[in-house]
This record gives structure tokens, C-alpha cells and sequence, in this order.
């Protein structure tokens, strides 16, 4: 199948990196009250997953200067050929990373076959990426996953307030959080107990969920708080 050249310029890794990370803090705020939709973002070491629980769920590994994403779309499903087919013409690393971690969070039991299923994926850098699909279809078979995490930091921040309905506060912590985090990734970030108040929150299940979502990008509740 051949690679097609994603033109809009926010398909690259910087921008998605940092998407992923904003959607994830804003993840964290919400689920403090709402434990339900825990299962929508998560992480596990570089590699960020997504689920709209309606059928479409995806992974994007993140490399060091390159990134791979692989998508589900269930309405699809009958359609999927062999995942690795779809990264035919993509780099070695690119492929190596797919098939040794993207591909794994993508797995399903198939007559008693466990099998990565995979409708499209798109790999690529800080300058241009590619998908296996022209860009309507990839977005169709299940891209559209990502596509908040690829517009830029004010329209994500303008989507996530409005989507979990962030107060005033919420919206400053996620902004503030989210620029510590961007300014030095490896670094651990300290939740304060006023952090913890701006949760709003009593819900255990909740504050649990809130806990682990942080956690996974290496932001933690103070000690004297969570325990």
C-alpha cells in the first residue's frame, strides 16, 4: 500500500507529542469526578493510547526523533488487511517500533489467533509524516483519534474546556501544568495540596483514577494527599 504525505503541517511529532500531553492532564483533571471515562487516555513509558468507547481506539509510540501511530475503527474491521502490510514503505525503525510496541496495544483474539488489528497508521517526524491512507480515509479509519492532539495548543486547549467542561481553575491548572511539563518532560512534577483542591473532588474511585492518569506522565499527588 502505498505512503501518502500528510499535508497539514500539525501531523508531525512535536505537535502531537505535545497534544497528547495536554489532552492527558485535562484527562486527569476530569476523571478526578468522573472514574467512568477513565479508560479514554492513557500512557504506558512512550507510548499514549485513545479509546472514544464507540469503536475507534488507537496507540502512538513515541521515538526520539520519529513517531508511529496505529488505529482501529470497528466499522472497518472486514476491511483490515495484515497490520504490517500497512507500513510497507516505511522506515525499518518505523516498522520495528510498530510491530515491537504500537501494534501490541492493538491486539484481538481472532478464531483463537491473537492478531494486532489495524485500519490505518501514520508515522513520521518533526517535518513531515505519512499515512497508509489518503487523508480522508486515514481520518475515517480511525486517525480522527488524533486530531484534536494535532491542532495546535489553543485550539486543543479551547476543545478539552469545553469537552470535560473545565471550571476557571481547572483551566489555569491544566494550562500551567501543561507548560511545566512541555518546558522540562523529564522532569517530575509535584501536584501542591491547592493543586489538589482545584480537583474538586470526594469520589475515592475517582481520585484513584486521577492518581494513575497523572502518574503515567510522571505527575504525582504529594504523599500526604493521596495516601
Amino acid at each position: 500500500m502505498n505512503k501518502n504525505q500528510i499535508m497539514d503541517s500539525g501531523w508531525n511529532r512535536q505537535t502531537i507529542w505535545q497534544g497528547c500531553i495536554l489532552a492527558s492532564i485535562a484527562h486527569a483533571i476530569f476523571v478526578a469526578n468522573n472514574s467512568d471515562f477513565a479508560y479514554e487516555h492513557s500512557w504506558d513509558g512512550d507510548h499514549y493510547s485513545t479509546n472514544d468507547g464507540q469503536g475507534c481506539r488507537g496507540t502512538v509510540s513515541f521515538g526520539l526523533d520519529f513517531f508511529v501511530a496505529g488505529f482501529r475503527n470497528e466499522e472497518f474491521f472486514e476491511e483490515t488487511i495484515e497490520a504490517n502490510d500497512l507500513l510497507i514503505e516505511a522506515p525499518e525503525k518505523v516498522q520495528k517500533m510498530a510491530v515491537d510496541d504500537t501494534f501490541q496495544y492493538l491486539l484481538d483474539d481472532i478464531e483463537g489467533v491473537v492478531l494486532p488489528i489495524v485500519t490505518t497508521v501514520l508515522w513520521g517526524g518533526d517535518r513531515q509524516s505519512f499515512s497508509s491512507h489518503q487523508y480522508e480515509e486515514m481520518m475515517d479509519r480511525g486517525s480522527n483519534l488524533l486530531e484534536i492532539q494535532a491542532s495546535g495548543y489553543e485550539a486543543g486547549l479551547a476543545y478539552w474546556e469545553e469537552y470535560y467542561e473545565l471550571t476557571e481553575r481547572q483551566l489555569l491548572l491544566l494550562e500551567t501544568l501543561y507548560h511545566l511539563k512541555i518546558e522540562n518532560p523529564s522532569q517530575a512534577i509535584t501536584l501542591s495540596h491547592e493543586d489538589i483542591q482545584v480537583l474538586d473532588t470526594s469520589d475515592m474511585e475517582g481520585i484513584e483514577e486521577s492518581i494513575t492518569s497523572f502518574d503515567e506522565i510522571d505527575i504525582h499527588w504529594s504523599s500526604d494527599v493521596s495516601n
